[in-house]
């Protein structure tokens, strides 16, 4: 059902890669927890709105009622502010450069490519690596990642029509000569 979920809030994702279904997830996440903070801020309204005459719910006043619901709100929105501002830091503190240690493309078949890049296992080189590639529209088949020794590998299967693995490895050197990999040695000296 979770995966339903997923594809439905992103029907585009039947077309995407992982990586691509997991940002939108993210993104979709995120969005219901923005439209929960508003919600529960309206209610938290209509509730102080209302008069303390009415009772409800075994004798409880309204008053006992919506005290103990703002109490959830509270904490609600502030674990709900403490994941934003977590992901506010996570987001202004300066990840260190991508090291890009190798990379490899080779022919498996006429219209397959396999595309292997390792880099030096740090914060956040996963995500720019695996953004870096999905920017490239690639028609990938497969995908697989794998922590090895403090490095990273990134495989990826891709179809393709009429580029070889040279123009392929020229491509994906590009993509990743984007990132802020300055102590990372030159694309041009790495392996086929």
């Amino acid at each position: 059902i979770a995966g339903e979920t997923v594809l439905t809030a992103s029907p585009s994702s039947l077309q995407m890669d992982k990586a691509s279904i997991i940002k939108d997830a993210i993104e979709y996440i995120q969005q219901l927890q923005a439209e929960e903070r508003q919600m529960e801020a309206e209610v938290s309204a209509l509730e102080s709105a209302t008069g303390a005459e009415d009772d409800c719910d075994g004798g409880l006043s309204v008053d006992q009622v919506s005290s103990a619901q703002r109490k959830k709100v509270k904490r609600a929105l502030s674990v709900s502010s403490m994941n934003d501002a977590l992901l506010a830091a996570a987001a202004t503190v300066a990840s260190p450069p991508v090291e890009v240690l190798e990379l490899r493309v080779s022919e498996v078949s006429e219209k397959v490519l396999v595309v292997s890049v390792t880099c030096s296992k740090q914060r956040d080189a996963m995500t720019k690596v695996c953004r870096a590639l999905e920017e490239l529209r690639l028609r990938v088949i497969t995908a697989n990642i794998t922590s090895v020794s403090g490095c990273l590998m990134h495989t990826l299967f891709v179809e393709v029509d009429e580029m070889d693995r040279f123009e392929m490895k020229e491509t994906v050197e590009a993509a990743l000569s984007q990132l802020d990999s300055t102590g990372s040695p030159p694309l041009s000296s790495m392996s086929y």
